[in-house]
């Protein structure tokens, strides 16, 4: 262990630079999210700035770093509990419509096993704390993250969402989010226009959130203060005082919502222009005169969950589309989707391509996708439309999104294998408009004014000489719930007039059955 820490310690000597020491915490839940962190890091290091990427290890199978230039430390071996969990949510993935919050119980239960796993290993983190880093960036997905860089005594915290502004971020920050046309992150195909019905349970699914959100935290917090002691801060504190945010969206694909002046977009974030697509992609497609359509369901959700029934159906319904060739990603052990798709004559499968390139290549006309938000700002920038089947947390907004903007149309994940996934794709292809639209948010992304990297390392610099912006934390980040949505004044204001009612109704009766009694009496 010492001759780690040693070598780890000189390894941070050896390659220090002159910026800002800026840590970046990311557990590795899944691959894009350390992606997005990797992006992050390289596009920081170009800046002049000294990263290290800390990945805890929470799925041993998520084994890349996503950065090709940051100094990388990884906690390997903490525990089982996140695959645990993932295991006993995984079988359901496609049965159910949605996710329940059962099931977003049980992750916040075991991301808090995971804070704890880490917390008894703390010892190994005094090489963080002696680096003395000047800022942590943490992502929103996982508090423990930003509940340790306090324990080590980083100050200056930075959050970034991996997805469009959570609900979490959004409580924590003290952000408007009207429940009336802004529709909660998780778990939830409620677009921005709403029925009375749709704002009902969109009400609902955010005090859901923000309940589940509290759980988990607190779990976070207790595991902890085992170590720091009773009077460590809930994290929910910690992150209300955060520097700034920066939220993985792009205000022309995202749904126009309020913020502060305190969250900031960057979404495309070391997206580069597209480069030529490597063999044997290339050649497959320039194949198809009327170009070819990818299906991927991104790196979470396995393919060795789709029954053979609703694969065999996917296959059938993909090589009708003869006009059309189709790349589709599966898992690096699947063999019934290889099998089918070799028996086509216009589909490849692939467990992995360069994903980013090919929807970059101007031969992609549709892309069949989760609704992971990297995947679906790479469709928005490269102008490509896409048909979304939402699997579970964000992507039910990111693909309400997709359809709002008019260059999406979604299928329910539960009808993945039938007429509904057909007639999109039908859809999508013999209508103009949807590529049209594509085109148009790739145009105003692509255009407007201030580019996500530029933005980005404008504002860490300007972290990194000015240091804690005080001056752009709301008072609502400071409030409690009946505070901040006024319920005290509203039950005041309501209970003074039906208190003066009933009291003159008391009154007005008291002197009428006077007024009889006398009456009465003097008869």
């Amino acid at each position: 262990m010492n001759y780690h820490r040693f070598c780890l310690s000189l390894f941070f000597i050896v390659f220090c630079v002159n910026g800002a020491k800026i840590l970046i915490y990311t557990p590795n839940i899944s691959p894009s999210h350390v992606v997005m962190s990797g992006r992050m890091a390289d596009v920081l290091i170009a800046g002049g700035h000294d990263v290290v990427l800390f990945i805890p290890e929470y799925d041993r199978s998520v084994t890349l770093n996503g950065t090709k230039l940051a100094k990388v430390w990884r906690m390997n071996n903490i525990s089982d509990a996140f695959e645990r969990g993932m295991e006993e949510v995984g079988p359901t993935l496609f049965t159910h419509p949605y996710g329940t919050p059962a099931e977003r119980i049980i992750f916040e239960e075991v991301v808090g096993e995971m804070c704890e796993a880490i917390m008894a290993r703390h010892k190994e983190l005094d090489i963080i704390k002696n680096y003395n880093f000047d800022m942590v960036i943490t992502e929103m997905i996982d508090l423990c993250g930003l509940g340790i860089a306090h324990f080590l005594g980083i100050k200056n915290h930075i959050w970034h969402s991996t997805t469009p502004l959570h609900d979490n971020i959004a409580y924590n920050l003290g952000v408007p989010s009207p429940i009336s046309y802004v529709p909660s992150t998780e778990e939830n195909l409620v677009g921005t226009k709403m029925t009375f019905r749709e704002r009902a349970f969109n009400f609902y699914m955010y005090l859901i959130a923000i309940y589940l959100h509290h759980y988990g935290t607190n779990k976070a917090t207790i595991a902890i203060q085992k170590v720091a002691g009773p009077s460590f801060p809930n994290v929910r504190k910690i992150a209300s005082e955060s520097t700034i945010a920066f939220v993985n969206s792009d205000e022309f694909l995202d749904i126009p919502r309020p913020i502060l002046h305190k969250t900031i977009y960057i979404g495309g974030l070391g997206i580069d222009e597209a480069k030529p697509v490597e063999e044997p992609f290339n050649s497959f497609l320039m194949q198809n005169k009327k170009g070819t359509i990818v299906f991927s369901l991104g790196t979470i959700a396995p393919t060795s969950l789709i029954d053979v029934t609703t694969k065999q159906n996917i296959i059938n319904i993909f090589s009708q589309f003869k006009d059309y060739n189709f790349i589709v990603k599966v898992d690096k052990d699947e063999e019934i989707f290889v099998k089918l798709a070799a028996e086509t004559t216009n589909i490849m499968t692939t467990s992995w391509m360069p994903q980013s390139d090919i929807l970059g290549s101007g031969r992609i006309k549709l892309f069949i996708m989760h609704g992971g938000f990297n995947g679906l700002l790479e469709a928005a920038i490269y102008g490509v439309p896409v048909i979304v089947i939402p699997l579970y947390a964000d992507q039910y907004r990111n693909a309400k999104t997709a359809e709002y903007r008019g260059f999406g149309v979604i299928v329910q994940k539960i009808l993945l294998g039938g007429p509904a996934l057909k007639n999109a794709i039908f859809t999508v292809l013999s209508t103009p408009e949807y590529t049209v639209k594509a085109k148009r948010i790739s145009t105003l992304i692509r255009s407007k004014p201030f580019k996500p990297n530029e933005t980005f390392i404008k504002w860490i610099n300007f972290v990194s000489t000015n240091g804690l912006l005080p001056e752009l934390i709301p008072e609502g980040a400071k409030m409690g719930i009946i505070e901040y949505f006024c319920l005290d004044v509203i039950v005041v204001t309501f209970s003074v007039p039906i208190f003066i009612m009933f009291l003159a109704v008391y009154i007005i009766r008291q002197i009428y059955y006077s007024f009889i009694h006398t009456k009465l009496k003097s008869e």
